[in-house]
């Protein structure tokens, strides 16, 4: 349903939103806008290497940053799914679905 959707886009906006402010508190923003396009899909004319290169990273540390930021993105969407179940038990279930919406 519409309503299904917009929470799981607002679950997901939240969750970028958290993970970005953890990475400006630590000074790290101009990593964020680099590797952001690796968590959200958007890498169609995009090279690690290049991106590596940018930060002044090797390809094999960008891989490694990027694996980190999407474990950091799905902590943090867990969290936000947290906050609307009344039992812990229920966030795996509701990831689920939040991504069956999306799908």
């Amino acid at each position: 349903t519409w309503f299904d959707r917009q929470w799981a886009l607002n679950v997901m906006d939240r969750g970028l939103q958290s993970v970005q402010t953890k990475f400006d508190q630590s000074g790290k923003s101009k990593q964020f806008e680099a590797l952001k396009p690796w968590l959200i899909g958007d890498t169609e004319n995009l090279s690690q290497a290049d991106a590596a290169a940018k930060l002044g990273m090797t390809t094999g540390a960008l891989k490694v940053a990027i694996h980190r930021l999407r474990m950091d993105f799905r902590v943090a969407i867990e969290t936000e799914i947290s906050q609307t179940v009344s039992d812990p038990a229920e966030v795996a279930g509701e990831l689920r679905y939040l991504i069956e919406v999306l799908s």
